[in-house]
């Protein structure tokens, strides 16, 4: 599959499940770290209603239109009222957002195959990245433990804009930064609603990459934007990007 506008200078991506999993099985690791830190902090708790709360949590940003980010405070002490009934103080909160940051950092591996494409990739185009999490330091540190920090000349993260895409906001911090026009641009997801529909509303490219099994699954309406392309391993970049453009 050809991309329609071969006139493009820069690749934006995508984080988790797009050139990196994070998928199913990282959540759980994340999920278990926490509830060992709330069983040490306040007791054992309901296990199921715990995985309710933070389901719905993850997927609180994409509930209304103004698809803002969690507040990670406030939704750490919303969680333990909800399991305890007890409102939580500050050390208490603070020790659950570290046991969060080190549990996300130790499940980030990078796949060997994706720097060297992404290295490629940049001989010709220039590479950005966008990534919904509410932990900016997170992200960073994932990606300087996985060696992709230096990759990118703009680095995105939504806990810093305060919204989630799809919302333009965050789409458009990217731009600025790169100075480039949407047209400009292909950008590269697994998310249908935020990374396709938002990528699409702003009128990029958009390709959709179905490589990894996503925690976040959103369905396809009628009137929806469609992918320029779709891919089932971002190896398939270089074909498309690197050879038909």
């Amino acid at each position: 599959m050809k991309l329609k506008n071969l006139n493009v200078e820069a690749v934006i991506f995508d984080y988790g499940n797009t050139l990196i999993e994070f998928g199913p099985e990282q959540v759980t690791i994340q999920n278990d770290a926490l509830l060992s830190t709330l069983s040490e902090l306040f007791g054992a708790c309901d296990e199921e209603k715990f995985t309710t709360i933070r389901r719905k949590q993850i997927i609180a940003p994409y509930a209304t239109e103004k698809f803002i980010e969690n507040d990670r405070f406030t939704i750490s002490m919303e969680l333990v009222k909800e399991l305890y009934s007890v409102t939580p103080n500050d050390e208490q909160i603070q020790r659950m957002l570290d046991t969060k940051y080190q549990s996300f950092l130790n499940t980030i591996t990078c796949p060997d195959f994706v720097i060297p494409l992404l290295k490629k990739l940049r001989k010709k185009y220039r590479l950005a990245f966008i990534s919904n999490f509410p932990c900016v330091k997170s992200i960073t540190d994932s990606l300087r433990k996985t060696g992709l920090i230096d990759i990118f000349e703009s680095i995105v993260v939504s806990g810093d804009v305060g919204v989630v895409k799809p919302h333009p906001l965050i789409f458009r911090k990217s731009l600025k930064e790169i100075n480039l026009k949407p047209e400009k641009c292909v950008y590269i997801g697994d998310n249908w609603l935020a990374d396709i529909q938002g990528a699409k509303r702003m009128n990029m490219q958009a390709i959709h990459t179905t490589q990894y099994v996503s925690y976040e699954n959103f369905e396809s309406f009628d009137g929806d934007f469609l992918p320029d392309a779709e891919i089932a391993h971002l190896n398939q970049l270089e074909d498309l990007l690197l050879r038909e453009i």
